[in-house]
């Protein structure tokens, strides 16, 4: 009997708890990669594909989800699934390049988009474990540790991400979004926080938080604007929630760095799947 097999006829609460998705977005995922699969047979058809998996698809996804979710050890993980860690660590691999492309969010498109009113802008930050090279790159002088920095731009309204740009802990938040050259419609609303000053002078219709001086203390009128602008701006905080219930995205970072940036994508897809309207 597959694993998918035993945890399918669990309670809903359960299974989203253990998977990170509903078994609904669970179902119409494994669909979505074997329409993706059969494709990609019809463009490279080979007479011989070599032996195949002792898993079913359904069970190769769990994998990947599980690790996303959980971020056990490869060897853990072989043993849930009853594998080995090198056979794991290359279903994960070889899964983690499919939903990337399954899931792809075309978002410099999105940003185009004049129907889109307001977008928020936001970076997080994850620890990773020391570098053995470059460390002064990665070290956050914020959070006095080794990090990568995320930048997630987000629709206010529907809160589906558009954008993931992950870069070294080191580099300041608006020169992420200035090396990112995204492009974004002059009519679309951009909130984004205090870290982000300049950002009028990049994109016009910016709003920041009006930083007070020693010699120039708030208005009340200033007040009122940064407390209305928090609280726009504070739904991005419910989206880095959800991307961090897979805790790949929350705990120390212990996989390659050229992997990071996938990783992320995977995880923003699975969010904007779970919570699309």
């Amino acid at each position: 009997m597959s694993k998918f097999d035993t945890i399918k006829n669990q309670k809903p609460a359960s299974f989203l708890r253990e998977v990170g998705i509903r078994l609904e977005t669970f179902i119409l995922l494994v669909e979505k990669v074997t329409k993706y699969i059969e494709q990609e047979h019809k463009n490279n058809p080979l007479k011989k594909r070599g032996k195949k998996s002792s898993l079913c698809l359904e069970d190769m996804l769990l994998l990947i989800l599980y690790y996303l979710r959980h971020y056990i050890t490869l060897v853990q993980l072989g043993k849930r699934f009853g594998i080995s860690e090198s056979y794991a660590c290359k279903i994960y691999h070889r899964m983690a390049n499919i939903l990337v492309k399954v899931l792809d969010m075309t978002s410099r498109h999105e940003l185009l988009n004049s129907d889109l009113e307001t977008i928020i802008i936001d970076v997080t930050e994850q620890p990773i474990e020391r570098p053995k090279k470059g460390q002064k790159a990665y070290f956050s002088g914020k959070k006095k540790l080794h990090t990568i920095k995320v930048q997630l731009v987000v629709c206010l309204l529907t809160l589906q991400i558009l954008s993931v740009i992950c870069t070294k802990g080191h580099v300041h938040d608006f020169k992420i979004l200035k090396d990112s050259k995204l492009k974004i419609h002059q009519d679309i609303k951009k909130l984004a926080d205090a870290g982000y000053q300049g950002i009028k002078k990049l994109f016009k219709n910016s709003y920041t938080p009006i930083k007070k001086t020693k010699n120039k203390p708030l208005t009340k009128a200033e007040k009122e604007y940064n407390t209305a602008l928090s609280k726009q701006r504070v739904r991005i905080e419910n989206v880095n929630r959800r991307c961090k219930i897979f805790r790949i995205t929350k705990e120390t970072y212990r996989g390659k760095h050229k992997n990071y940036g996938k990783t992320w994508n995977i995880v923003a897809g699975l969010v904007n799947l779970r919570y699309a309207a």
